[in-house]
């Protein structure tokens, strides 16, 4: 009976720790991703911009 709850509660902690590595790998992931989706918002923004005033300055010189 012992030796099943030791065996139960060393599997509980591997797997703690196996969902613990996990989640900070999560957020390591999340800390990369976000701000590269973020500047990459802001190049797409900036260039849409940009290529409308572009279009808007070519018109009247037509």
């Amino acid at each position: 009976m012992v030796k099943g709850i030791g065996i139960l509660l060393i599997a509980w902690v591997i797997f703690a720790l196996c969902f613990n590595i996990l989640g900070m790998l999560h957020f390591i992931s999340l800390a990369i991703t976000l701000p590269l989706l973020f500047l990459s918002l802001l190049a797409a923004c900036f260039f849409f911009t940009r290529k409308r005033t572009f279009k808007g300055m070519k018109k009247p010189t037509r």
